[in-house]
């Protein structure tokens, strides 16, 4: 994922002489978790790779006027956790200026952010929830290198701020080839497995986790099927309605806390455009409204796992059809 988010950036650079990254140690250093790898060696020399200090208010804040004046700025914020600090001139400003001007100023550029969590541990929080607070301010999280690839070109080209979150246990796992001319539009989730029984919805590592609890399950003889919200604003709710009212069953699973995270905005969503009861269970999957602990033990225990993803799948499908359970 993280070779498709830099190539995705880099063709983009090269189309484009508006585009260009500014961030923390994305010069010779080769960004965090080598997140710019290669980018200053062919676009530094033009000034279009800038190293900046460390101030995350003033990069993005920097990143949102030059939007505005008609660049498309790719800011690397290093970590999710740092987004609180920006969301003055990303979420109050450069979010709400096309609805402000009607259209007549826009602020194209995306903030690049790792969260979740991963091999290097701390820097684990995503802050989803407070990113969703935003009207205007769209985010998305890609689980593959094609999507990681696609999902960037699209955030670059959206005319909104876009907060793409980069998960650092995926980020350098899986390898796949990435077709340059595969196009993923941003508010579009996609069926990554296919099942009768239940639906399982999540994004990021849960949607690693729910495929092997899936396969799993299969094993019992319970089909789930598998959905990848990939975009976190916009929602696809319509997607994940059409898959639970087929199966009769949704499990929400999300690593982000719970109350105002991905996992309250989906079914805010399906019970928003509800003119009839569910015709569908749902049960939702999340961590404890607690800090998100460093100790290895804590933190497992603290991020759903396959186990308690297949676990609450099986419970799910004992409660009569219709009921709403937590």
């Amino acid at each position: 994922m993280s070779e498709a988010i830099v190539a995705a950036i880099s063709d983009a650079m090269t189309e484009d002489d508006t585009v260009y990254l500014m961030g923390q140690d994305i010069g010779v250093f080769g960004g965090p978790m080598q997140s710019a790898k290669g980018l200053w060696d062919t676009f530094g020399g033009q000034g279009r790779v800038i190293d900046a200090p460390i101030s995350e208010a003033a990069m993005v804040g920097t990143a949102v006027g030059a939007a505005m004046a008609g660049s498309r700025p790719v800011v690397d914020l290093m970590f999710a956790e740092f987004l609180a600090l920006t969301m003055t001139p990303l979420g109050l400003e450069g979010a709400s200026i096309a609805f402000r001007t009607r259209g007549a100023v826009t602020a194209p550029l995306v903030v690049r952010a790792k969260c979740g969590i991963g091999p290097h541990r701390g820097h684990a929080e995503s802050c989803a929830g407070m990113l969703l607070s935003f009207p205007g301010l769209k985010v998305a999280m890609p689980t593959t290198p094609q999507d990681a690839y696609s999902l960037t070109r699209a955030a670059i080209r959206d005319d909104n701020p876009v907060v793409l979150l980069e998960h650092m246990s995926l980020l350098h796992g899986a390898r796949a080839e990435v077709d340059r001319t595969v196009e993923v539009p941003l508010g579009a989730a996609v069926v990554r497995r296919e099942g009768a029984d239940l639906t399982i919805a999540g994004s990021g590592l849960m949607v690693q986790r729910a495929l092997r609890a899936a396969a799993e399950l299969a094993r019992d003889g319970l089909e789930a099927e598998v959905v990848d919200l990939r975009s976190l604003a916009p929602l696809d709710a319509g997607l994940v309605r059409r898959s639970a009212e087929r199966t009769g069953a949704l499990l929400v699973v999300e690593e982000s806390w719970p109350g105002s995270g991905p996992a309250a905005a989906l079914c805010a969503a399906l019970l928003q455009d509800a003119t009839v009861p569910l015709g569908f269970a749902v049960r939702l999957l999340q961590p404890p409204p607690t800090p998100v602990p460093f100790a290895a033990s804590l933190e497992a225990a603290f991020v759903p796992s396959v186990a308690d993803i297949a676990g609450a799948a099986r419970a799910l499908r004992l409660p009569v059809k219709g009921a709403v359970t937590a």
